[in-house]
């Protein structure tokens, strides 16, 4: 018997959601108050949340997470024209496509904070470092599913182009950038969720060799003062802002995470 996937919709799906961080909220606080842990260690709902409303007040939280988001967002930009060039070069020349390809099984790989000692020996620790270790978090992804798309869209439309003779500027603007408007969406998807993840790790770094940036910081600099509800008030708003660009901005993007 064949199984089918049960959909729900976006209402039972937010409800879904809601139920499941209400339940998580529920036993956090039932261990908090059970009196197993110190509250150093495990704090409570109204430490936490009285903190996070501390540090939004005194706009501490707003400043480090635009900073975050800035970063990431910049890194993804200047990927998406590499890439995009990327793409142009190697559907000119096959030398560079394989040059390319070569290149992304060497580094692709390779997290962000394993390159990061070389690039802080090269560049330093400046705002320029933690751009190129972010553009190396995110350029890969963003060139193979468009790299996939290119592919495709040669192999469906190769006759049509060659049939009307389209020029250059006719193929890649109604053949190329329109058709791959959803791979584009589903790939910056993967780009940010990789991006995210890495800017985190390298702030941290950075905060310990005394570079004040994002939330990477300020997560580092609680756990230096030993504020634990500080601590997670960092990590509750990482996890709000992935959640909140994934599921509104890019939707759909890290379901078809392959790489």
């Amino acid at each position: 018997m064949q199984s089918r996937k049960r959909k729900l919709s976006k209402g039972n799906k937010l409800l879904a959601r809601g139920i499941f961080i209400l339940v998580l909220l529920a036993v956090w606080e039932v261990v908090a108050r059970s009196g197993r842990f110190p509250d150093a260690l495990f704090p409570g709902l109204m430490d936490i949340s009285r903190s996070f409303i501390d540090l939004l007040v005194n706009g501490d939280l707003i400043m480090k997470t635009a900073y975050s988001i800035g970063i990431v967002f910049l890194a993804m930009a200047l990927s998406l024209v590499i890439s995009a060039a990327m793409v142009a070069i190697s559907r000119i020349s096959g030398y560079a496509r394989e040059f390319i390809i070569l290149l992304q099984s060497i580094l692709s790989p390779l997290p962000g904070i394993a390159v990061l000692p070389i690039v802080i020996l090269w560049l330093g620790v400046t705002r320029t470092s933690m751009v190129l270790i972010m553009v190396h978090a995110t350029l890969w992804p963003l060139w193979a599913q468009l790299d996939l798309s290119a592919e495709r869209l040669s192999s469906r439309y190769g006759r049509f182009m060659e049939a009307f003779r389209l020029d250059r500027w006719t193929r890649f603007w109604h053949i190329y950038v329109q058709g791959s408007v959803e791979d584009l969406k589903s790939s910056l998807g993967i780009s940010w969720s990789r991006g995210w993840r890495a800017l985190i790790s390298v702030e941290m770094v950075f905060g310990m060799v005394g570079s004040r940036t994002g939330l990477g910081w300020l997560i580092f600099e609680r756990r230096m003062y030993m504020d634990t509800p500080g601590l997670l008030a960092g990590l509750v708003t990482i996890a709000f802002c992935g959640i909140l660009f994934e599921s509104l901005l890019f939707k759909g993007g890290r379901a078809n995470e392959a790489y």
